[in-house]
């Protein structure tokens, strides 16, 4: 394969592809279009590979396995800083060249349809594929801008290297749980502060129920269906001030609350297409009709995952080059919490799938190697079609669940008859012999 090499000097270069944004998506459809006949460019003004390789993903799991066997907040801060490279992205940008892909380290805009603008140049593509992630979202609370940078995102939170003693966590969803647990177990005192009466509201409630006792049981302080009124300067630090009166001192705030796509900025306007609305994406990642803008990862709007940009960057990439028929719902979603003990929910929840699916659930309680290490509770539902007879989602909280989770996905995706899953071979004693407990159920329950 021959790739066009980027020359400073030209002003319009012929690519055949233009990806704006350099994270784990971006990086993953380079990679399966080397190769293919497909000259990339990809322009990123921060670190190659996205948030999560470096102020996400794996330094959270880094910093909740330290804290889970008892290293102290120096030893998960160093461990940390070497998982995530010193925040050096040398290896990812040269990855993407081994790719045969040219990497322009500056912010890119749309100017019209193949065209391109970043760093004073034009360039004239085929396709342009948005892959530029999403960015927090900070709630408008009375005062929040007088506390400066004593409000932290998440980010903010995985890369400092002093732990503050007093610690505020404003959101309670998966970053807010697992920034909570991490830096409890850690000696920090955590309050966590959600909007919603319970957590994870669209899961089963035993699930949430299990969420908020093993944050308690490390320590966490957790308070639900609150808002904040106010936050304000109080010392070194921030006087929080809750809509039922109550007021909290804490060092620092963390602002957990979500994230919108990252689509402002960028140019999109010059395409007819709204920055500010959600992007009509088909199932192949198509933004227009004509089919030279695609969308992947976090800006896709269906979920923000790493092996779901993944799964998105692949099937872009088929669909460019005619080489499959893969969709971006070919497939079940899973995702996990690192709660301890961690969250799986794969496919829909009970609420979108409606009365065609019939559930069963189980206790973790059920299997004998509950009892042998004595594990907390747990707590496993799965859904099967009522007529094609064939799994179709799960959700639980429980040990090792995050393991289980890949049984789980298989089975969905092989479209076995749950019948046939009943018949399975469980090893003694395992986790896994609760799918059995639960297989059998609804297989019975369909007779």
């Amino acid at each position: 394969m021959s790739h066009s090499q980027h020359n400073p000097g030209d002003e319009t270069i012929g690519l055949r592809a233009a990806i704006i944004g350099g994270g784990t998506a971006a990086e993953t459809l380079v990679a399966e279009l080397d190769g293919s006949g497909f000259d990339i460019i990809v322009f990123e003004d921060d670190r190659v590979g996205g948030e999560c390789p470096f102020v996400a993903c794996m330094p959270t799991k880094a910093m909740l396995h330290d804290a889970a066997i008892g290293r102290s907040w120096a030893e998960a801060v160093r461990r940390r800083d070497q998982v995530v490279e010193q925040l050096d992205d040398a290896q990812h940008a040269a990855d993407l060249a081994g790719n045969g892909a040219t990497l322009v380290r500056s912010r890119a805009s749309i100017v019209a349809p193949g065209k391109v603008v970043a760093d004073g140049r034009d360039y004239t593509v085929d396709h342009i594929v948005v892959a530029t992630g999403s960015e927090p979202v900070v709630p408008p609370i009375d005062g929040i801008e007088a506390i400066g940078d004593r409000c932290w995102t998440s980010a903010d939170a995985m890369t400092t290297d002093h732990r503050p003693m007093r610690l505020t966590i404003l959101g309670g969803g998966v970053i807010g749980c697992e920034l909570a647990t991490i830096y409890s177990r850690l000696g920090t005192e955590v309050h966590l502060l959600d909007v919603s009466p319970t957590a994870f509201p669209d899961l089963p409630a035993e699930i949430g129920s299990i969420v908020d006792d093993s944050l308690q049981a490390v320590g966490v302080r957790v308070r639900r269906g609150v808002e904040v009124a106010t936050v304000e300067p109080r010392g070194s630090g921030v006087r929080v001030r809750l809509d039922d009166g109550a007021c909290l001192d804490t060092d620092r705030l963390v602002v957990a609350t979500g994230t919108r796509p990252r689509t402002r900025g960028i140019g999109l306007e010059h395409l007819g297409v709204d920055p500010d609305a959600p992007l009509p994406v088909d199932t192949t990642g198509r933004v227009s009709a004509e089919g030279s803008l695609w969308a992947i990862g976090d800006v896709a709007g269906q979920g923000e995952y790493t092996h779901l940009a993944n799964h998105q960057a692949r099937v872009v990439a088929d669909a460019l080059t005619g080489s499959g028929d893969r969709r971006f719902d070919d497939v079940v979603v899973p995702a996990c919490v690192f709660t301890d003990p961690p969250v799986i929910t794969i496919g829909p929840t009970p609420a979108e799938l409606g009365d065609t699916v019939l559930w069963q659930s189980a206790s973790l309680s059920e299997v004998p190697r509950a009892s042998t290490d004595e594990y907390g509770d747990g707590y496993l539902t799965v859904g099967v079609d009522r007529s094609t007879h064939r799994l179709v989602a799960a959700h639980g909280i429980g040990a090792n669940f995050d393991v289980l989770a890949a049984a789980l996905v298989t089975a969905i995706d092989a479209e076995v008859p749950v019948e046939q899953l009943a018949r399975s071979m469980w090893p003694f004693p395992t986790v896994g012999e609760l799918l059995g407990v639960l297989y059998s159920r609804a297989s019975a329950s369909l007779d």
